[in-house]
């Protein structure tokens, strides 16, 4: 019988510490080995956690996107060393920003690896011209969305460094383009459906939305969170009812999300579903930065950490000082969401929240939890 109290303690002191809202579960050889759920899913107060609440993931879902990737790049219908611009013809004239302001043509290309590793020279830029001009047009879609990016100059070659972007949102159109289906359906076809994922998606019904719990923005200092207006923030990135954002637009369940995960974690089988290959899901744990881009990511927050085919990759454990294998893989998102998969152990986290700008949840709770989670297993 495993001895629950110190990670239960530290989930109950959350709601104290500007996390309204919040819900753990670990997966070990495929069982659910823990679950704790703390506080409530509206600021009144009227709704204790529940595994029915819906968050938007954010970031988190760049692991779906990533997966769904993979599986075309085993199937032969995608390759990381194709250039972007097979598929999106816009990708084939890239411009450069020099570090004197000028604007020259870039003398790489652009290939699906860089848009996995994030070094494809992107920004997160929501807000600039090309693509809002873009998304204001009544037939936007992701493919034409995406395909404004590019107007704008690239902040470095391709390949070159590392720069949290809109890369993933690009991937979902490659995904678009590669299969003749919107990448939402592809998802729900390939990934959600045959998972029982019920809960997950771009576009969720009325009833769904009635469940989503509600959105909190952290007060750096105060350590407390004030509510924000709706139970959704995400508009931001979801540029028209015909745009899947790859990159930051999935909703889902804690459910749903350790389902996805716990396949990963086990060589990439579920209830007799395979995602991807086992091979595959160990080449998503490798570090893909080259040497040029590898200080770019590293000093951020996650020594011992490089970038992968699927975000962060565990890949030295003495420096890290993270109990969870080298070959871990996963990432986060903006309101807190926390996925892991560790393929040597078995392992699976994944952690709910919905407070946006909580930047202490990346440096101090999602590590701690990680490391509370293996010592619950007893795995060092």
């Amino acid at each position: 019988m495993r001895n629950t109290a110190e990670l239960d303690r530290y989930l109950d002191l959350l709601p104290s510490f500007g996390v309204p809202a919040c819900d753990f579960v670990i997966t070990h050889k495929g069982e659910t080995v823990y679950r704790h759920a703390a506080g409530f899913a509206d600021h009144a107060k009227t709704r204790p956690v529940t595994d029915r609440d819906i968050y938007q993931v954010y970031s988190v879902s760049k692991v779906t996107t990533c997966v769904c990737a993979m599986r075309l790049v085993e199937e032969g219908k995608l390759r990381l060393d194709d250039p972007v611009s097979k598929y999106l013809p816009a990708y084939a004239h890239l411009s450069v920003r020099q570090k004197d302001g000028s604007v020259v043509p870039a003398t790489k290309e652009m290939t699906i690896e860089h848009l996995f590793t994030m070094t494809g020279g992107l920004d997160y830029d929501l807000t600039a011209e090309p693509i809002l001009r873009a998304a204001a047009k009544p037939d936007a879609s992701t493919v034409s969305v995406v395909s404004s990016f590019v107007e704008s100059p690239l902040h470095f070659e391709p390949g070159t460094r590392y720069r949290y972007s809109l890369c993933h949102d690009v991937l979902a159109a490659v995904v678009e383009v590669v299969t003749g289906m919107p990448f939402s359906d592809y998802v729900r076809k390939n990934i959600t459906e045959p998972l029982g994922m019920t809960d997950t998606g771009f576009h969720p019904s009325e009833a769904q939305k009635e469940r989503f719990v509600q959105a909190h923005q952290f007060v750096h200092g105060l350590m407390t969170a004030k509510p924000m207006d709706g139970i959704r923030n995400q508009a931001r990135f979801v540029f028209g009812s015909n745009y899947d954002s790859g990159g930051a637009g999935l909703f889902s369940t804690v459910n749903d999300q350790i389902t996805l995960l716990t396949a990963l974690a086990n060589g990439g089988t579920w209830n007799g579903y395979r995602v991807l290959k086992p091979e595959t899901v160990a080449l998503m744990g490798e570090n893909r930065l080259a040497d040029t881009a590898f200080p770019d990511f590293q000093p951020t927050r996650l020594y011992g950490y490089g970038w992968g085919l699927c975000g962060r990759a565990h890949v030295n454990k003495a420096l890290s000082r993270a109990r969870s294998a080298e070959g871990e893989f996963g990432w986060d998102g903006a309101a807190g969401a926390f996925a892991l998969a560790d393929p040597t152990n078995r392992v699976a986290m994944y952690f709910g929240m919905q407070v946006l700008g909580c930047s202490y949840s990346y440096h101090k709770l999602f590590p701690d939890l990680r490391d509370l989670g293996y010592q619950l297993l007893g795995i060092e």
